[in-house]
């Protein structure tokens, strides 16, 4: 297999991240089956809200100007057309939570377990807060098709 040099130095470090993150979800599921029984009842409107959550959880952590910090020491800053724009360090364990970080959809992997978990233990309250990103995430979606309409046609 022939990886670039930035995928071979950052390979090992998501391996570990798919190995830890089985190892967490089997030790949870092991240590606290009988609270999963929740999970058996949940119903369309609950995965819809939880879904839209994390979508917008991981877009706020992945791209979102508040949790620029939270990705500073896993990103580089490039300037790119005169616009500054975060890259993944290139290598090591910063580069790979870097990547997982900057990747909506690898982010929102691990946003969703939490969410799962959290609403396990605490259902109402991760409800609530889920209800919120949702509220959130549909104002968003709202906002880019008005933008996308609003657009002369090409």
């Amino acid at each position: 297999m022939n990886l670039p040099m930035i995928n071979k130095r950052i390979l090992p470090w998501l391996t570990f991240d798919m190995v830890l993150f089985v190892v967490v979800n089997a030790y949870l599921i092991s240590r606290h089956g009988d609270k999963f029984s929740r999970l058996t009842g949940i119903g369309f409107l609950h995965v819809f809200v939880l879904g839209l959550a994390a979508y917008r959880a991981a877009n706020i952590v992945s791209s979102e100007v508040v949790t620029k910090p939270l990705r500073a020491p896993f990103v580089e800053e490039t300037t790119k057309g005169g616009k500054t724009v975060e890259k993944p360090k290139r290598s090591g364990f910063l580069g790979a939570v870097g990547l997982l970080l900057y990747c909506p959809s690898c982010t929102g992997v691990w946003l969703s377990a939490a969410i799962v978990y959290f609403y396990v233990f605490w259902p109402l309250q991760t409800f609530l807060v889920s209800l919120f990103l949702a509220l959130s995430a549909i104002e968003r979606i709202i906002a880019a098709l008005l933008g996308w309409l609003r657009q002369p046609g090409e």
